[in-house]
């Protein structure tokens, strides 16, 4: 299969609220896609798949330019939170901490000067 267009998106589960039913675990890794869940269960791929396109295809949210985007699984009783970043190939992505901008129950991390 042919390398995606775009960015690579990382999501790394951050945290878990109760027991996730998909088995996903805090420090879950997965290189997902526009085409490629990397095995996330469907309900929370459902949930990010529109960050993931943006993140993917070069997007940021209205209110700066982001890369990264924290969300959360639509199982309120075992609430999950997700962190999808945009790997760049030029930096680490360790390397650029940002704030958390909070709108609603989606989270985006906006970077922005010297952190």
């Amino acid at each position: 299969m042919n390398r995606e267009r775009g960015h690579p998106v990382r999501a790394t589960v951050t945290c878990i609220k109760g027991t996730c039913n998909a088995g996903h675990k805090v420090g879950d890794v997965l290189e997902v896609s526009a085409r490629n869940t990397a095995g996330m269960c469907g309900y929370l791929y459902h949930a990010a798949h529109p960050a993931i396109l943006m993140l993917q295809f070069g997007g940021s949210v209205p209110w700066g330019a982001a890369d990264v985007v924290e969300l959360q699984c639509p199982d309120t009783l075992n609430l999950l939170t997700v962190e999808l970043r945009r790997v760049s190939e030029e930096a680490p992505a360790e390397a650029r901490p940002a704030p958390a901008v909070r709108l609603g129950r989606v989270v985006a991390k906006v970077g922005g000067g010297d952190g």
